[in-house]
């Protein structure tokens, strides 16, 4: 397998984004892809608001771009868009989840290139209630090699776009048959010489669901993909099947889904060592795995202002089906990254969070852990073990002030795969992280922030100015809808978002 440079490789390195791997804890509005650190739109806390948009723009110094002994330091312009918008409508439904942002350096030496993540989808409705055309897209990164620090040098951008049709069968009142089928086409942004994980995937999904009420029900899903990939001499092609049955129960305090079933995975053309008489050589082979499956969340609220999520599973996938579904994860948490590795892998994942916020505070805490087993162990794919935290907190100093802290910290331990760099076949993470808000008029804003970063030992501080300009506010359009959502009774208050 052909493996990344190691830092210092490539001069002065492209970039100074740092990718860290954990999440903001966002009150059960589902959770975004893995976040840059230096893009600093710092969707957390105070920052996460549904039915808002806005374009940012800004200049950030770093001391440290490469996280070497010989610090690289540099200043980069900065413009992104962040938000979060849903719509639904009797023909059109669509959703973004943006924080994107695209960096130039000043000097010119360095490419201009996208970083974050973002997740868009749409549903159209051909024939409302049977047939429907749905298409997503989700952009974000993963890590190329495990061993060095995150930098842009070491991040692969993963686009992955699908389409197809959707039929819905209502034979009951309370019964329901969805049939699915989607083409997509997964591209990386991995340089010639390197591995390509470019894919194109062919899915079909049968499930199938009795409702109890109007807030539980009860379901069964069958589902098969086919992966073929571009490259197939340094990836695997395979195939993966899944039968599920689980519980949903959504009210006005509790989000909960609970499943269990079992997978099946057929990995094509698998190198193994076979015996002969002319001694040990290697031949391709079909391999099968499988095991069973499990997925648990709930997300609660305990009080008026505080709200608990628990969050666990085990299963089957890679990782661009990976990165797409930590957008869809409900409650509070923690995403693990994900290596650039075409193969597939059990992940299994435990995690808490809580959300507390008052009149002019807000906090999130997050932890989780996680665990990966690749089918097929390559030397930049090793299997890891890995725990994550995550704090944030906001609290508004006056009607325009606003004051961010929190910290991150990650620890992963390798097991398996190239030989560690400077033998650390562990090593730990942290960022900590102030920013001051200023809302200078009705849509305009302003942001002062600091960051230090740690990465194998060596240190980075970050500085700069982001300006913000509203598109959409969800501060405004929640204002206008305040007669609305007030409820008359307990039965009328709304369900959590999931």
């Amino acid at each position: 397998m052909h493996q990344r440079p190691v830092p210092g490789s490539r001069p002065r390195y492209r970039g100074a984004f740092v990718l860290w791997l954990t999440l903001a804890a966002l009150p059960a509005a589902g959770q975004i892809g893995p976040l840059t650190g230096q893009s600093l739109f710092f969707n957390q806390a105070s920052n996460a608001q549904a039915n808002s948009l806005a374009v940012n723009a800004g200049l950030l110094y770093t001391s440290n771009a490469t996280y070497t002994a010989n610090a690289t330091n540099a200043t980069l312009a900065l413009v992104g868009l962040s938000g979060n918008i849903t719509y639904q409508g009797p023909r059109l439904d669509y959703h973004l989840l943006s924080d994107i942002s695209v960096a130039k350096y000043l000097n010119g030496t360095f490419p201009t290139e996208p970083s974050g993540s973002l997740d868009a989808g749409a549903q159209l409705q051909i024939v409302p209630g049977f047939f429907s055309w749905i298409v997503q897209n989700t952009y974000s990164q993963v890590l190329i090699n495990p061993y060095v620090p995150v930098t842009t040098n070491n991040l692969e951008n993963i686009n992955n776009f699908s389409t197809g049709p959707r039929f819905t069968l209502r034979p009951t009142l309370r019964t329901s048959v969805t049939l699915e089928g989607t083409y997509s086409y997964v591209s990386g942004s991995a340089p010639a010489g390197f591995v390509n994980i470019d894919s194109q995937r062919y899915r079909g999904s049968l499930k199938a669901e009795r409702a109890f009420s109007s807030t539980s029900s009860l379901y069964v899903r069958g589902s098969y993909e086919k992966v073929d990939f571009k490259d197939q001499v340094d990836n695997n092609n395979f195939s993966l099947g899944e039968a599920v049955a689980g519980y949903s129960l959504s009210d006005a305090r509790t989000a909960l889904d609970i499943s269990g079933g079992y997978s099946k995975v057929r990995v094509e053309d698998v190198l193994v060592p076979v015996h002969s008489i002319i001694g040990v050589v290697e031949e391709r082979e079909t391999q099968t795995s499988g095991g069973l499956t499990w997925n648990f969340n709930l997300s609660r609220l305990i009080t008026p202002s505080q709200r608990v999520a628990l969050f666990g599973g085990q299963q089957y996938t890679d990782a661009a089906t990976a990165l797409r579904a930590s957008f869809n994860q409900p409650g509070s948490g923690i995403a693990p990254t994900q290596l650039a590795a075409g193969g597939p892998f059990q992940g299994r994942t435990f995690g808490a969070g809580w959300h507390f916020e008052a009149l002019r505070t807000r906090l999130d805490v997050s932890v989780a852990s996680s665990r990966t087993r690749y089918l097929v162990i390559s030397p930049l794919t090793p299997n890891t073990n890995a725990k994550f935290a995550n704090v944030a907190l906001a609290r508004q100093l006056s009607p325009v002030l606003t004051w961010d802290i929190g910290a991150t910290y990650q620890r992963w331990n390798n097991i398996g795969g190239q030989a560690p760099i400077n033998g650390q076949a562990s090593w730990n993470m942290f960022t900590a992280f102030t920013s001051l808000q200023w809302r200078v008029g009705e849509r305009l804003g302003l942001r002062f922030f600091y960051q230090r970063s740690s990465q194998f030992g060596v240190g980075s501080n970050q500085v700069g100015i982001m300006a913000s300009y509203d598109l959409i506010s969800g501060a405004r359009q929640a204002i206008a809808e305040l007669p609305q959502l007030l409820p008359t009774s307990p039965s009328s208050m709304r369900s959590p978002q999931r």
